[in-house]
């Protein structure tokens, strides 16, 4: 066997379910408590607590007409049609790793390590996006507050978004003081 086929089998080698579930028995597992109540609650609060759907809301009342209606319909059916492969996925593999978990037991090694880390990416790029909408909030409260115009001396990214000219630009601001200092009192 050459050194490709090796190298090539070890990519795509997968582990059984059987060996997966019986691996996943032999160590402690963590004690459920969270029903799917819990766990819809905690997802609609992180994101519509996050403000994200201020940005979409303002985007589409600036640059869209009433077919936006469709469009947050036709992706609510296609987040429906994922959450229930990943219900039925679940109810298949009960254990934690999830898409890794997946991968690993039907695609391979290699494909599941390339999901693990995209799925922490995913985390990463949400937690950015999260900080910096609670940024602009936490600017804006100051501001509300004091004298201080707080959001064009720290709030904001050091590349924006120019409306008007529609193209980015540079803002000469290096760091958003608010969206660390959140990152931070949340960790």
């Amino acid at each position: 066997m050459s050194c490709a086929e090796v190298f090539f089998n070890r990519l795509i080698a997968r582990k059984p379910w059987r060996d997966l579930n019986t691996e996943l028995q032999t160590k402690s597992a963590f004690e459920r408590r969270l029903s799917w109540v819990h766990l819809l609650a905690i997802g609609l609060g992180a994101t519509i607590g996050a403000g994200i759907f201020v940005l979409s809301g303002q985007a589409a009342a600036q640059y869209s007409g009433p077919s936006i209606i469709i469009s947050f319909v036709i992706t609510g059916v296609i987040a429906l049609l994922a959450s229930f492969s990943y219900s039925e996925l679940g109810a298949m593999m009960p254990s934690s790793g999830s898409v890794y978990t997946y991968t690993y037991a039907a695609l391979g090694e290699y494909l599941a390590w390339f999901n693990g880390w995209n799925s922490i990416l995913l985390y990463l790029f949400g937690i950015l996006t999260v900080t910096v909408a609670w940024s602009k909030h936490v600017a804006l409260f100051i501001d509300i507050v004091s004298d201080y115009n707080v959001t064009s001396m720290i709030a904001q990214a050091p590349v924006a978004w120019n409306e008007d000219a529609e193209r980015f630009f540079v803002t000469g601001q290096a760091i958003n003081l608010p969206a660390i200092a959140i990152t931070i009192a949340i960790t």
